[in-house]
């Protein structure tokens, strides 16, 4: 552990182990599901070391995510023992009566930000079953081509015609017997007109066929497992970032109370790869205030920017901030906006007029 026990070193050390954490959780989450899929279409007791291996990675993964978690369980004790005894200063001015509303149940509001972090993890089993479908029928299709390969009845044939594609796959038209067929080729091999291939045929499905090099997989499937693999490994890691952040929010939040502010949301106008999230002018009742940036989510602060001073609820500390307005851009009701603090500390500002 580190010596120093100063905020900005903890957060540090946090932000480390929570990729360190999110890394072998992803890993982890991989080979939890590419074991069972492993075992369903291999013998375990084939002897070929592979799934030793699966298992090796999966517990390694496993014991690391584990531990980061213990760890950031540990800092996350030791940061909120540091900012309660700096009383959210840095972030939040003291608490007053003028912070309540009775417009607006505080307790269900800070119950409803766990809400979202759980519908927020319910996504995370989402794309991870997804990921799971898309390994299921990669290996479904592999399995059937081979199944075909060991089955199915032999024939001498030729290639009639070579259709190769820049974009997309390239078939070939294939001659045998009396009947011609086209194979898609997915293999490096190079065909020419005339080359001799062998042919095999599933005699329970005479339309099942391939080479003994090309599988020809139904394109439909495999595009189809293809789209749930990409969806599936793309979507977990920002589930996952998403579910940590309302977590953290939840929090931050249930420790931290709601301070009544007056805020500008100030969207990004430039352009190009510098843009970023809008920004959230902040003042605060005793006339200090802060910027946050808003945080990606699908509760988004720019539809907020429509009216300027709107007065709004502050909640949570550095990057667990939630910006509370009293009615959301399409329909009557809080609604709440993750938010990052862009500085550590609040800075005086000029002193506004009471709000309520």
């Amino acid at each position: 552990m580190a010596r120093d026990g100063s905020l900005p070193v903890l957060l540090r050390r946090r932000a480390a182990w929570q990729t360190v954490t999110a890394a072998a959780a992803i890993v982890c989450g991989f080979f939890s599901v590419s074991v069972p899929v492993y075992l369903y279409a291999h013998d375990p007791l084939s002897g070929d070391g592979v799934l030793s291996g699966l298992f090796a990675i999966w517990a390694v993964s496993a014991g690391l995510a584990v531990f980061g978690a213990c760890e950031l369980g540990f800092l996350a004790r030791r940061i909120r023992t540091v900012v309660t005894e700096q009383d959210f200063a840095a972030w939040l001015p003291p608490a007053d009566a003028a912070d309540r509303d009775r417009r607006i149940d505080f307790a269900a509001e800070t119950a409803g930000l766990r809400r979202l972090a759980r519908r927020a993890s319910a996504l995370v089993l989402i794309w991870v079953a997804l990921a799971g479908a898309g390994i299921t029928g990669q290996v479904g299709l592999e399995r059937a081509a081979a199944d075909l390969l060991a089955t199915g009845d032999r024939f001498d044939g030729v290639v009639l015609s070579v259709h190769e594609r820049s974009r997309g796959t390239s078939r070939l038209e294939v001659g045998f017997g009396a009947r011609t067929v086209w194979i898609v080729r997915t293999s490096p091999r190079r065909y020419a007109t005339g080359d001799a291939v062998t042919v095999v045929v599933d005699p329970a499905d005479p339309e099942r066929v391939r080479t003994t090099l090309e599988p020809n997989d139904d394109q439909f499937l495999f595009n189809t497992t293809v789209v749930l693999l990409v969806a599936g490994f793309g979507g977990a890691p920002f589930a996952v970032v998403a579910a940590l952040g309302w977590w953290r929010r939840a929090r931050a939040v249930a420790a931290t109370g709601w301070r009544v502010a007056t805020v500008d949301v100030v969207p990004d106008r430039t352009r190009g790869r510098n843009r970023h999230l809008p920004d959230i002018h902040v003042r605060y009742r005793d006339g200090t205030g802060i910027v946050l940036r808003a945080a990606r989510s699908l509760h988004r602060a720019k539809p907020m920017a429509i009216h300027t001073d709107r007065p709004a609820w502050i909640g949570g500390w550095g990057s667990g901030m939630v910006v509370l307005f009293p009615n959301g851009p399409h329909r009557p009701g809080p609604y709440a906006i993750p938010a990052t603090a862009r500085r550590a500390r609040r800075e005086r500002s000029q002193p506004i007029s009471p709000l309520m």
